[in-house]
């Protein structure tokens, strides 16, 4: 009786853990190749078998399995297309702008030879330049108060859409900040160090007064034929450039300056002109025309100003709007705009609209196309704009009539090694020593009388004005067109890409365990369910091919090679059905990683 007792508290144990079983952390995946489950023409090679007494757990596993195998289902070949167009580039490295040679020690420009240094610490300290081409006798001191230097950026800032007008910069009063200052004594230049330029040193000049310069040159119409007696024939031929005053001489005016209706640039920021007074101007942020539909609002692009056309008059060219702060909630009232009369819809020049056109658009709606000026105000000499974070003092100069120029001055300090320059330059300070053996090219170098076995040393100091970054041209060629400047032209274009092709599923791969032949499957086989659930799997424990015990198993999978009429098989199971389920997620997690 006790026995009895006891056995069936086994069995209720194991019909407990049949039921309430936790799964155990997901199980490691033999390495199965992929043919497997998939024959090389895409289709399956395998069949996946459920016990015909299974849980519906097991169901659902082998069903998972399945759509995880379809992902495998496919064909992949190259095959030859033809294009419409290529597409080349040519990556150019950063350019250098400008550079300055700031300390020179050499032969050239050495004033005692026989005391040529042969060391850093021998570098003498009035090696610096003083702006002639070789002109290098000043002190450190001397140098960092009298350094100043001009450079140009071409084609920087517009007038209307000609982006023509050039920043004319000027660098004054570098000084250098030794990273070890401990071993700099203000004489020789550091080997390493950072560029400080204080408040008032860097000036951009923008000149919108512009000119047509004019250039002549002689150029062959014709070729000689002297067996015919034909001489060449040449003739003048005239091409024009726009510039400013620093571009060249003798040109005539282009452009007198920027004018009231007119935009413009500075530091790449628009403008648009409403009036200029004695070096002063008022202007406001010119904004892209926008079409408006009636009823509809919409916001200037950049602000939070959100303008409602509340009806348009075609035949009279007028429309009707309010307009509101997004997120002050400042509204208008309704205000009337005619054609190419510009409002000041708050009379603070916060925003200015001006009606340019009212039509009917395609789909019948009334449209009117308006354009928008913002933060409209008065500018004068002193007053400060931002660029790239870094605050500028903006002096003007005008006729009363035209801008003439616009002078912009450094107010913040810049410091560092490079100095970032306007965001997408960099200035760099640089410091090189050369050592040449004397000996090596059997040389007096220093006119001593004798050829001495000792390093003597050239050292240089520079500074230069680099791109960031380099920039990449790219071209789209089609057939027929030249390959830039050559004798080559594109004939035909073609590529390779991969195809793939997708096998849909024809018959059945889900099997149950009583419609296979253990003695010709005629695939290979994934059996779903323990020995308990899938009688195939049972058959393979009973004959001890299968190896695991499954009866503890906390979720398995099991990798048999010829283990049914010369088919190979694939055991997913566990002890329980939860951890059957945990099996067979793993597998489909290995499935897609093939």
């Amino acid at each position: 009786m006790k026995v009895k007792k006891i056995a069936a508290l086994a069995v209720g144990a194991a019909m407990i853990g049949a039921t309430m079983g936790f799964a155990s952390a997901q199980p490691t995946v033999p390495n199965i190749p992929k043919d497997f489950f998939v024959n090389a023409d895409g289709t399956p090679a395998v069949k996946i078998v459920v016990g015909s007494t299974a849980a519906a757990m097991d169901v659902a596993s082998a069903a998972d399995i399945a759509v995880a195998l379809g992902s495998l289902l496919y064909t992949q070949e190259q095959v030859d297309i033809q294009g419409d167009y290529v597409k080349i580039k040519a990556e150019y490295p950063p350019e250098t702008l400008d550079s300055w040679t700031i300390y020179a020690y050499n032969a050239s420009t050495i004033r005692n030879q026989t005391a040529w240094a042969t060391k850093y610490s021998e570098l003498p300290g009035d090696y610096w330049w003083n702006g002639a081409p070789l002109g290098y006798n000043m002190t450190y001191n001397d140098w960092k108060g009298w350094f100043t230097v001009t450079t140009q950026i071409k084609d920087k800032d517009k007038i209307g859409d000609e982006q023509l007008v050039d920043w004319d910069i000027t660098f004054s009063n570098i000084q250098l900040k030794s990273k070890d200052p401990s071993n700099w004594d203000k004489t020789r230049p550091p080997k390493d160090a950072d560029l400080v330029i204080t408040p008032g040193n860097v000036t951009v000049f923008v000149d919108y007064v512009l000119y047509n310069f004019t250039v002549t040159k002689s150029e062959k119409t014709r070729d000689a034929y002297p067996e015919w007696g034909v001489p060449a024939a040449y003739e003048n031929v005239t091409s024009w450039y726009i510039g400013d005053a620093n571009d060249g001489t003798g040109g005539t005016i282009y452009k007198e300056g920027v004018k009231a209706g007119e935009t413009f640039t500075v530091f790449g920021q628009s403008y648009y002109v409403l009036s200029v007074g004695n070096d002063t101007f008022t202007a406001g942020y010119d904004k892209p025309t926008e079409w408006y539909q009636v009823g509809q609002p919409q916001a200037i692009e950049g602000t939070d100003w959100i303008v409602t056309v509340l009806d348009i008059s075609i035949i009279d060219q007028r429309a009707l709007a309010v307009v509101k702060n997004a997120v002050t909630g400042q509204e208008s009232d309704q205000i009337i705009l005619e054609k190419d009369n510009p409002v000041d819809v708050f009379g603070d020049g916060a925003v200015i609209l001006t009606l340019k056109d009212t039509f009917v658009g395609i789909d019948g709606h009334l449209i009117a196309s308006i354009d928008a000026q913002v933060d409209v105000k008065d500018w004068k000499s002193g007053d400060t704009i931002t660029y790239d974070g870094k605050k500028w003092k903006m002096t003007i100069h005008t006729d009363g009539t035209y801008i003439k120029n616009v002078t912009l001055t450094n107010l913040d300090k810049l410091e560092g090694n490079p100095v970032d320059v306007f965001g997408t330059y960099d200035l760099k300070y640089r410091f090189e020593m050369k050592p040449l053996n004397e000996k090596a090219v059997n040389y007096d170098i220093n006119g001593d009388g004798e050829i001495e076995d000792k390093d003597f040393v050239v050292a240089y100091a520079y500074l230069c004005l680099k791109e960031k970054e380099g920039t990449v041209d790219e071209v789209e060629l089609e057939v027929g067109d030249s390959v830039l400047d050559t004798d080559y032209v594109v004939s035909e274009i073609h590529a390779t890409a991969d195809q793939i092709t997708l096998k849909p599923v024809t018959e059945p791969i889900t099997v149950m365990d009583y419609e296979v032949s253990m003695e010709n499957p005629g695939a290979n086989l994934i059996l779903v369910g323990g020995p308990v659930a899938n009688s195939l799997t049972k058959w393979l424990v009973e004959q001890n091919i299968s190896q695991v015990d499954w009866y503890n198993s906390p979720g398995e999978i099991e990798y048999i090679q010829d283990a049914l009429g010369g088919y190979d098989v694939v055991i997913v199971a566990g002890a329980t059905r939860n951890e059957t389920k945990v099996a067979a997620e793993a597998l489909m997690e290995y499935l897609a990683g093939l």
